[in-house]
């Protein structure tokens, strides 16, 4: 009876093989997308100031880095990014800098035009911008 209780075994197996074979193939399986970064304590709006520190002669100030700045900072996810336009500068250039806030609220971020560095402590944010012969002192109060 060996034999026979083999052939059976065997069998079966073929027949639970030749099922699951049947089921067809299970579709595309798509990994879970990563998870979005955190929240930092730094998120949220600033009201911003943008002032110009480029000296000229005779404690002047270049007319071509006179810049409103932009007026609202939004650091979301612990990046920020902030435009500079040049509204006397022909064609209005209007560089884009962008920023990572750090855990202790020192930020910082390069661009081809420049740079951008500074802290955030508390509701107050304070920086200098760096970029193409202009340099600012950047300002905001958390709103």
């Amino acid at each position: 009876m060996q034999p026979r209780s083999h052939h059976y075994t065997l069998c079966a197996l073929v027949l639970a093989l030749t099922v699951a074979g049947c089921a067809g193939p299970m579709g595309t399986i798509h990994p879970l997308p990563p998870p979005p970064p955190p929240v930092t304590a730094f998120d949220g709006s600033y009201r911003s100031t943008l002032l110009s520190n480029t000296p000229a002669q005779a404690g002047q100030v270049f007319s071509w880095c006179q810049s409103p700045g932009q007026a609202v900072i939004t650091v979301d996810k612990g990046v920020f990014t902030y435009a500079v336009s040049h509204p006397n500068v022909p064609g209005n250039p209007t560089p884009v800098f962008q920023a990572t806030v750090a855990p202790d609220g020192s930020f910082a971020g390069q661009a081809i035009s420049g740079s951008v560095t500074g802290q955030i402590t508390g509701p107050r944010l304070e920086g200098k911008l760096d970029g193409m012969g202009c340099v600012y002192s950047l300002t905001g109060n958390r709103i």
